[in-house]
């Protein structure tokens, strides 16, 4: 058992229920705020995610129905807690828009009651940092490169700020990224050293986040595409987007391997490629189990075909509103774990889960007919 009177205390200085907050566009106009919106609130509108295999799964019932208005908000003396940088006013206003969580304030449960005090840093800073987002490929992609689009599109520039609020790119690839984006060449502090600690800024230029949480919006792959990767190859590759030496893995995956080699599918390992995006670019076919790997789905052409295996505990639509946003023919087929959690378990599965190879091969067949053309 854990200590009584550190339990106790660890209650007392974390809320209770959630603090006061306000939506960005709000703060800056009751506190005179800078506030450039480059997007209006518009509904989330998604065609059905196709099914196959016998089992179905609402993936857009796990979807806020609303995007908020995005844009960037500059703010004098702001405070960034922790490592996924949540923000908060000099008057004491939690500002959810720029975090993953969003609205739903409520399920931020590290949340202190009082905010360590912090080292001030001087001068004009700007804040990438978002949740997970240390140590995981995808979420430092989508959620933390993708609010450049927002910066940009707001008219800033890299000249603009003396230093930059992030984390440290998790893999070759997102280094590679970095350094194309021109971001390796700033003063990066960085949000892998700030857990449970507060920076306290002079100026902040904070982009809000990139969509909502496990919902991205059309602008997003657009701007990855067109800033990562200018002339993009022809696409003709079948990858299949391994998981091996994972947690959450496709536990009968030999022989689902062995069906995509009869279709000449190329068994990819991400953590082994050192330029995944333009890898993704040439794919005229992706399929794999849901995870990190897919986020590169934000670099494959229009039409591209992906069949999305997805896990019964782990059930989230991060891919299917990427792939649709993308303008690529998204398809899921659900598998079973084999250990089951509680439908409201936090945090993801670390499961190994089963995959149907008859339905397999049909789903797979189904998909290489809608790639294309290209």
């Amino acid at each position: 058992m854990g200590n009584p009177l550190r339990q106790m205390i660890g209650q007392t200085v974390r809320f209770t229920r959630s603090p006061r907050w306000l939506p960005s566009p709000a703060y800056a106009e009751r506190f005179d705020a800078p506030w450039q919106q480059l997007y209006e609130p518009m509904p989330n509108q998604r065609p059905p995610a196709v099914q196959y295999g016998p089992s179905q799964v609402d993936l857009h019932s796990r979807l806020d129905p609303e995007f908020p208005a995005a844009g960037v908000l500059v703010l004098q003396g702001a405070r960034l807690y922790g490592q996924s940088g949540w923000l908060f006013s000099k008057e004491g206003y939690l500002l959810p828009d720029h975090s993953w969580y969003g609205r739903h304030v409520n399920e931020m449960a590290e949340i202190p009651r009082f905010l360590p005090r912090g080292d001030t840093i001087a001068g004009v800073g700007l804040s990438l940092a978002s949740d997970f987002a240390v140590k995981s490929y995808g979420h430092f992609l989508l959620d933390c490169l993708g609010r450049l689009a927002l910066f940009e599109g707001a008219g800033f520039t890299l000249a603009d700020v003396d230093y930059l609020f992030c984390p440290k790119p998790p893999s070759k690839t997102a280094q590679r990224l970095f350094e194309q984006l021109g971001l390796a060449g700033c003063n990066c502090i960085w949000a892998d050293d700030n857990r449970g600690r507060v920076i306290r800024t002079e100026t902040l230029i904070a982009p809000t986040f990139p969509g909502t949480r496990r919902n991205y919006p059309r602008w997003l792959p657009a701007f990855l595409q067109q800033t990562l990767l200018p002339s993009p190859p022809t696409p003709s590759r079948r990858l299949y987007i391994s998981r091996a030496g994972y947690q959450r893995n496709v536990a009968n995956e030999a022989a689902i391997v062995a069906i995509l080699r009869k279709y000449n599918f190329e068994i990819y390992a991400p953590s082994r490629q050192d330029n995944q995006p333009h890898d993704f670019a040439e794919a005229a076919v992706i399929v794999g189990p849901h995870g990190g790997g897919l986020a590169d789905l934000a670099f494959c052409q229009p039409g591209t075909a992906v069949l999305e295996l997805l896990p019964s505990d782990h059930l989230h639509p991060y891919f299917y509103t990427l792939a649709d946003a993308g303008g690529l023919a998204y398809g899921y087929l659900l598998g079973h774990s084999i250990q089951q959690r509680h439908p409201d378990a936090w945090g993801p599965s670390e499961s190994d889960f089963y995959i149907n190879e008859e339905e397999f091969e049909h789903a797979l067949t189904q998909t290489i007919r809608k790639a294309g053309p290209f």
